[in-house]
């Protein structure tokens, strides 16, 4: 256990103790309050990895439904079993690159799918003919020679590793068919639990030979989290199947193509300040092709094309910019749009753009800010207010490239930022580079962005890491943090130390504005990356310890800090304590963290001119660090919240061990 240097009298709005000497009495100072707290301080960070949309938010239930799921990652070829991207120099080592990845044609042509010849004779296969669409080229052909003892060949699909569905409740299916002139049949789409019951069926007529557009709302009379969506052929000939999507009646504020509404309440429970979207490493791409391009996510998800998204799996971006700006004014968030700068992912690829294509991607950070405030004057504005959304979006940050950096980067943030703040001052333009050499190289910035994934030891050191930081030049954007290392899936130990260094955010909110946890949503069934706050299956939606420590900073966010006097023997370690004072509510904010293994009792003396006894104190807590919650146990880590009688002028409180605590003290200043 390492042993701090003893506190000074005066500490602003923050406290570290470690073994327990005796009881400090903490004075909270009324008379000159500190910096304020804007509401932009927490916000949470979308990115399309660990399933976290498609199979998650996103509330499509039919996984590679327009069978594009093989498509080479855009800017790559493909040799041997391997998709390479072009040989050209990284960005920042100004090497070769040679990135490659493994690929497997075949396998992933037929993702979630499969052929129920039920004794039949038949055969399928993924085809580039007779085009539905042009961003979507392929579909499943199937060619039947008789079929078998069911009278049916089935094409089944079974979803994000299952297809939900409760009894009783409404479900959307759209299908695409074609057929040649020998087939004389029709086809039913089935809703089939997985012992093989039908709990939704629906037949319809296939009468003409071009495509044709089947949609209905099967209503389930049972329920199942892995069920299957059979497509059941009842003819010999062939039949072309494409786009296919079944999407819950309820969405998230019954949004076409929306959100599932489990999974989007959690999110807005949290009641961010702001979303990023949509990365992320997925904005740099692991080539420069193969970045995100907004305009594709626009429009009727039958035309989207989709695209490899380098956590290594293809996206429908279903949940699109469009969904996103939506979702940002649905639950009252402000829209942080995060765009690629002509720099691929440094870890990947590193390729970029010449020096005379970047005006093209300024052109098209316009047309997305644009779109999303612009007046219908404006080319895409006007597009926005076509696709029924007359006033502008809650844009109000774009964070110019993620994770770039070096000598390349910041000559192009200046230039970018030079164009785009004189033409949109409203707009907070981010630099995405962290503390170090490269920021004195930036010209003028808005704001960075520092990202940390640490040990849960880095968190508890460095609560006093921005106390010294040079203020006026920008401020501070803490855009992906978390303690990922040594705790596993995640735990208490790693939550606590989250909240530690939380509070000397919140402490200098004169400098850090803003911050987001990541990675924000994990599918159990797919883990790209250690920790997530949130897990998701088809059944549950559950948070980790560390979504309830953002929840309790975010939901208890005063206006202003206030100062933290340590009167007599201090105590040192893994404790944190930082004030605040909500005018709205007449309220002090007093939240300690407890990182220990044992109880801590504090006095405080609050400073007020008046104090009311009765009050709230919220606590989260764990009989271990190594504690977790799962899907058999999802709140064994959630707050508790208590009326308390006994505040007063001076009081003594007993901390329990492992906690995050938040005491709300009725008191006139």
């Amino acid at each position: 256990m390492v042993i701090r240097k003893k506190l000074s009298f005066f500490v602003l709005a923050f406290l570290c103790m470690t073994v327990l000497v005796a009881q400090p009495t903490l004075k909270i100072d009324y008379s000159r309050p500190g910096p304020e707290i804007p509401k932009s301080m927490y916000g949470i960070f979308f990115e399309e990895i660990n399933h976290s949309g498609d199979g998650a938010l996103y509330a499509e239930l039919i996984r590679n439904r327009g069978f594009e799921e093989h498509v080479f990652i855009s800017g790559c070829e493909y040799k041997a079993g391997f998709v390479y991207a072009p040989q050209s120099p990284n960005y920042i080592t100004n090497k070769l690159s040679n990135w490659r990845h493994p690929w497997d044609i075949e396998k992933l042509k037929y993702t979630a799918w499969k052929l129920n010849k039920n004794a039949g004779e038949a055969s399928y296969a993924v085809v580039d003919e007779n085009r539905l669409h042009p961003a979507t080229p392929h579909s499943m052909r199937i060619d039947i020679e008789k079929t078998g003892k069911e009278g049916t060949v089935d094409l089944v699909n079974e979803g994000y590793w299952g297809v939900p569905v409760e009894k009783g409740e409404k479900y959307d299916l759209r299908f695409y068919v074609r057929k040649s002139e020998k087939y004389k049949g029709g086809v039913t789409a089935r809703i089939v639990s997985s012992d093989d019951k039908i709990l939704a069926e629906k037949k319809f007529q296939i009468e003409k030979e071009g495509w044709q557009e089947f949609t209905s709302v099967l209503k389930t009379s049972g329920t199942d989290s892995k069920a299957s969506l059979q497509l059941c052929f009842d003819a010999p000939g062939t039949v072309w199947v494409d786009y296919v999507s079944l999407f819950p009646k309820k969405t998230f504020r019954n949004r076409e193509n929306g959100l599932r509404r489990d999974v989007a309440q959690k999110l807005a429970d949290l009641k961010p300040a702001f979303i990023r979207w949509p990365g992320g490493c997925i904005v740099e791409g692991a080539t420069i092709e193969n970045r995100v391009k907004w305009k594709e996510t626009l429009g009727d998800p039958m035309t989207r094309r989709g695209e490899w998204d380098l956590w290594n799996y293809r996206t429908t971006m279903g949940f699109g910019y469009h969904e996103f700006l939506q979702f940002c004014e649905d639950i009252e968030a402000e829209a942080m749009f995060v765009t690629n700068v002509g720099l691929s992912c440094r870890f990947r690829n590193g390729d970029y753009v010449d020096e005379s294509q970047l005006p093209v991607y300024i052109q098209d950070i316009c047309d997305a800010i644009d779109y999303a405030i612009g007046d219908g004057t404006t080319e895409w504005g006007a597009k926005r207010m076509k696709a029924g959304h007359s006033k502008p979006f809650p844009l109000k940050y774009v964070e110019l490239g993620n994770e770039n950096w070096g000598v390349r980067y910041t000559e192009i943030y200046t230039k970018f930022y030079n164009v785009l703040k004189p033409k949109y001052p409203q707009i907070e333009f981010i630099s995405s580079i962290g503390f170090g050499d490269d920021e004195t190289r930036l010209g003028e910035v808005d704001m960075i962005d520092p990202h940390w994934y640490v040990k849960s030891d880095f968190f508890w050191k460095n609560t006093h890491l921005f106390d010294n930081k040079e203020r006026g030049k920008y401020k501070v954007y803490v855009g992906e943090y978390a303690c990922n290392q040594e705790v596993g899936s995640g735990n208490m130990e790693a939550a606590l130390s989250e909240a530690a260094f939380m509070t000397g955010m919140e402490r200098n909110s004169d400098l850090v504005t803003m911050s987001s946890y990541a990675p924000l949503i994990e599918n159990s069934n797919r883990r790209d990356w250690c920790t997530n706050m949130i897990w998701v299956n088809n059944e549950q939606v559950i948070g980790r310890s560390s979504y309830y420590v953002q929840q309790l900073f975010s939901q208890n966010r005063p206006d202003t800090n206030l100062k933290v006097l340590s009167v007599g023997e201090p105590v040192q370690g893994k404790v944190e304590v930082i004030a605040g004072y909500d005018y709205q509510k007449g309220e002090t904010v007093i939240k300690v963290v407890n990182g220990e293994s044992e109880k801590l009792d504090l006095i405080f003396e609050l400073l007020a001119t008046s104090i009311r006894a009765k009050g709230r104190i919220i606590t989260l807590s764990a009989a271990s660090g190594k504690d977790e919650n799962s899907f058999e146990i999802p709140l064994l880590i959630s707050p508790q919240e208590i009326s308390y009688d006994k505040f007063a002028r001076e009081f003594t409180y007993n901390f329990k061990p492992y906690s995050l605590t938040v005491l709300r003290i009725k008191t006139s200043l």
